[in-house]
């Protein structure tokens, strides 16, 4: 597993390197926001762990920027203090699990183990009877057929599907899907009406909030 590490006490970053290196993870170790930002650009990481305070560009922002290109690896915040508003930021920002420090690494370990055993448990998604959709492979089937959906299709089910039953802002939507390139050519609303043909089973599962956004509803 691919790990990126931000965490700028020297002797912490290095005891955390050694310690997921020793159970068999790959560890990207850095001490600022700014070098992140190009490691995260260049390569696929499985999981983040991610300090708050850091210099040039802080732990919160490094989460929003993330999350503006990946909804779904496992993003682990590192915390001197629990101040509640980077708690509620934190999470607003959508990071999956955080750690307050001082920490024993086995505790470290055992969140790990956690976060990403209940990421396996919730990639599979059942829209209906007959209709899933998984997460981590961006895959639609209905009818045990595979459905085949363009990038931005695939896109937009993922970020709908990771909000299910909640309103996300047209914004947010075009920011993740479209990766904040430019949106004229391909409108949002075409999309989701290609989507929606797609997902034709006789009942409808994507609504609109208008001046608001969009929602996912799957009955339960």
């Amino acid at each position: 597993m691919n790990v990126l590490l931000i965490e700028d006490d020297t002797q912490l970053n290095t005891t955390i390197t050694n310690f997921l290196t020793f159970i068999g993870y790959k560890v990207t170790s850095l001490f600022d926001g700014e070098d992140a930002i190009t490691q995260i650009d260049m390569i696929q990481f499985d999981l983040f762990l991610i300090d708050i305070n850091i210099p040039n560009i802080n732990g919160l922002e490094l989460l929003k920027y993330i999350r503006q290109k990946d909804l779904l690896t496992s993003i682990i915040i590192i915390t001197a203090s629990l101040e509640l508003e980077n708690f509620k930021d934190a999470f607003e920002y959508r990071c999956d699990e955080y750690i307050k420090k001082p920490f024993y690494l086995e505790e470290l370990e055992v969140r790990i183990n956690n976060l990403l055993n209940k990421k396996k448990e919730e990639n599979l998604i059942q829209i209906s009877d007959n209709i899933t959709y998984d997460i981590k492979y961006e895959e639609l089937q209905i009818a045990s057929e595979v459905v085949k959906l363009r990038k931005k299709e695939r896109r937009l089910l993922t970020i709908l599907l990771q909000n299910i039953n909640k309103t996300i802002k047209t914004e947010t939507i075009e920011n993740y899907v479209w990766e904040n390139e430019i949106k004229e050519v391909y409108p949002l609303r075409q999309l989701l009406s290609d989507l929606r043909k797609k997902l034709n089973s006789g009942e409808k599962f994507i609504f609109t909030d208008r001046g608001l956004g969009y929602r996912f509803e799957i009955k339960k």
